[in-house]
């Protein structure tokens, strides 16, 4: 009742969603690293504080300037988010100029700004240059913080949050930072819709008006423009900026776990596993030791050839890519290896990782390796100085790290030194299996107990929060799953009442990847049904599913799909717009339990078992209404786990029927808003010819 079909969904998600393909490439082959020779940028500051870079670079008739901020992490406490947000709303109006000001003027003069909570960006070409950084200075000490721009700020941050919350590499990334930073450090906060909600215009004004100040800031002019011409747009536009003491916070370095710990968040849904090891590091930019550090990580897992990569994709077909991060920063950095693999090989892959990491930190890499990798790092950088760009950021980067002025004119050669033992060393430092979290987001109950060999179990929900371990048990006892099923038919109105419908249709509205759809379906007496999937705003229909007592039929922009049998059975299963009135004829298919469904709510549990997959029902043992499907199917020998959650239930003809329908696949998630129902009004069989 009321939803997209699992086949809908697979054909529509996989049709407007790219798949990005492995570099499966070798590192160049070894070689002398090559002499480079970087150019020193023009400098000077202004006497407001802000330091000035301008490199020269007249081929193209192009001139970006670029504006950094630096200064330490901001803790947001209950309102994380406001500080993104602040940044995304520079961009949105200042005192002079609204939003469509802003974008007109600045598509007339073919440009690009953009900003963020510590930066921003001006480019175009030479000639309308100085007229581009008027604008960009005034977005940078005007901001107008409209509250309208910044409820619609906060509808898209909503939106995004929502999707979020079922994507498992999202949920992977949050928990991992959150538990390896500690949740009061910033980088360990985690923005919601609860944080987001409570963000008000004067959060937004007080971080702007605290940390953007020239004292702090670092201005790279490249491209079309002589030292000169910088030194007069800026002196005219930013030399009346007002410096003033910007906070600078202490974080304690985060208190890590006093043995390897299991962190796992369940997603009883999960047909794979996303895993991650993690542990903070102390490793500042213009240390020394970060040029072996790199050398270890890329030999580890920083590619296709890397050890990671081999190990747990070539040699044991666990997943399709295995990697590894070290991320060096002026506060505290992190080590991670991450993977995504099939549920029954979890404990397997989190085995052979740990095994991996292991060897990295015991056994001296060999000389191959060491050459190889070495000098893939070594071409990499030299090619990066094509960019005129970087000359910039490592002029930047020496004065705000205090690095020695010839750190980069000697970075290959520092590269170049390196030896096996320093790389172990490396590892040694920085991969710390003893003091680290293992997380995994996925189907705990297929692999919770084997887990158990590798350390303590934790459990945390998707913000982090310590949680109970979900457990699923028998439903008490003198409570079988048709009570369970009658006790929802007499929330939503009854058993006369519902089999008083004979027809009925719905139409609602969602939102995929940006792009509004419209969902409208109909039923009349489970044997005839239609969904049609379109766009609003053009009335195109993307896709159309038929079915009538002779066939079963689907279009895709107008051309038919073909249907294996598979399908057909799915769509005769959704074409029932009730299915609880047809399983209570059907209790030997039904397994009742109770568990703990992905929001931490008990709910009751009914797996309907099927020829090709189960569908399980999750109820609300105190209101009986329904929370959640979740289908497990077999289409194309695949296996395609969907979940739909309902909510915002709401009267229509004596019936309680949801007005909000969430559905997810994978990582993509929709939430469809019913905007019309219809029951009994005038549907016939030849509508579904």
């Amino acid at each position: 009742m009321q939803k997209i079909s699992v086949l809908l969904l697979f054909i529509l998600l996989n049709g407007i969603t790219a798949f990005a393909q492995i570099d499966r490439s070798h590192p160049p082959a070894a070689g002398p690293a090559p002499e480079i020779h970087i150019g020193t940028p023009d400098t000077f500051t202004l006497d407001n504080g802000l330091k000035v870079f301008v490199v020269e670079n007249h081929k193209l008739p192009w001139v970006t300037a670029t504006l950094i901020l630096d200064h330490p992490p901001v803790r947001e406490g209950e309102k994380a988010g406001y500080v993104s947000m602040a940044g995304q709303m520079l961009r949105t109006g200042t005192l002079d100029m609204n939003k469509q000001q802003l974008d007109d003027t600045i598509d007339f003069l073919g440009g690009n700004i953009r900003t963020s909570s510590s930066s921003a960006t001006a480019f175009s070409l030479s000639k309308n240059f100085p007229a581009l950084f008027a604008i960009f200075s005034d977005i940078v000490l005007h901001p107008s913080f409209d509250t309208t721009e910044l409820e619609k700020l906060r509808k898209q941050t909503l939106s995004s949050l929502a999707q979020q919350k079922d994507n498992p590499n999202a949920i992977l990334s949050h928990v991992t930072d959150a538990l390896t930073y500690g949740k009061q450090h910033p980088y360990g906060e985690i923005e919601t819709e609860q944080t987001v909600s409570h963000i008000n215009r004067d959060d937004l004004v007080q971080y702007y008006q605290t940390y953007w100040r020239p004292n702090t800031g670092y201005l790279a002019f490249v491209g079309d423009i002589t030292p000169q011409q910088a030194r007069e747009v800026t002196q005219k536009y930013l030399a009346h900026w007002q410096p003033a003491p910007v906070p600078h916070p202490i974080y304690p370095f985060p208190e890590q776990p006093k043995q390897l710990t299991v962190a796992i968040v369940n997603r009883p849904t999960a047909v794979q596993s996303n895993i991650a090891f993690a542990n903070p590091i102390d490793l500042k930019p213009g240390d020394m030791r970060n040029f072996p550090a790199m050398i270890m990580n890329e030999i580890l897992g920083g590619g296709s050839n890397s050890r990671l990569f081999m190990d747990l994709r070539e040699t044991h077909g666990y997943t399709y890519g295995a990697y590894s991060s070290l991320s060096n920063d002026p506060y505290v950095g992190i080590f991670r290896a991450s993977t995504a693999v099939r549920t029954e090989v979890t404990d397997s892959a989190i085995s052979r990782l740990l095994a991996d990491l292991q060897d990295m930190r015991t056994k001296p890499v060999t000389e191959d390796e060491l050459t190889r990798f070495r000098n893939a790092l070594s071409g990499s950088f030299a090619r990066s100085l094509e960019n005129p760009s970087i000359i910039a950021q490592f002029a930047i980067n020496i004065e705000r790290y205090h690095m020695p002025r010839d750190y980069y004119q000697h970075y290959l050669q520092y590269l170049a030194q390196v030896n096996a033992e320093q790389v172990q060393k490396a590892a040694e430092q920085f991969i710390q299996p003893d003091h680290a979290y293992v997380i995994v987001v996925g189907n705990a109950k297929q692999f919770a107990d084997k887990l158990k060999a590798f350390g303590k179990l934790e459990y945390y929900s998707v913000y982090a929060d310590p949680v109970t371990p979900d457990t699923t048990t028998q439903a008490p006892q003198g409570i079988s799953a048709t009570d369970v099923i009658n006790h929802y038919l007499t929330a939503i109105g009854g058993k006369e009442k519902l089999q008083q419908v004979k027809s009925f249709s719905q139409v609602a509205e969602g939102e995929i990847q940006g792009q509004q759809v419209r969902l409208t379906e109909w039923h009349l007496q489970d044997q005839h049904y239609m969904q049609e999937l379109s766009l609003p705003s053009s009335g195109m229909v993307i896709t159309k599913i038929t079915m009538n007592k002779d066939s079963i039929r689907m279009q895709q922009m107008g051309q038919q799909v073909a249907l294996t049998p598979q399908m057909k059975q799915q769509i005769q299963q959704n074409a029932k717009w009730c299915p609880e009135l047809t399983l209570l004829n059907q209790a030997d298919k039904l397994t009742l339990t109770t568990a703990t469904d992905e929001n931490g709510k008990q709910v009751y549990a009914i797996q309907y078992t099927q020829p090709n997959g189960t569908i399980t029902y999750q109820y609300d043992p105190q209101t009986g209404l329904k929370l959640h499907e979740i289908h497990q199917v077999q289409l194309n020998d695949r296996t395609l786990t969907s979940v739909y959650d309902f909510s915002d239930y709401r009267q229509v003809k004596g019936l309680q029927l949801p007005y909000e329908i969430s559905t997810s696949m994978g990582p993509q998630r929709v939430t469809f808003h019913v905007t019309q129902i219809q029951i009994n009004e005038g549907l016939n069989e030849s509508d579904f010819l």
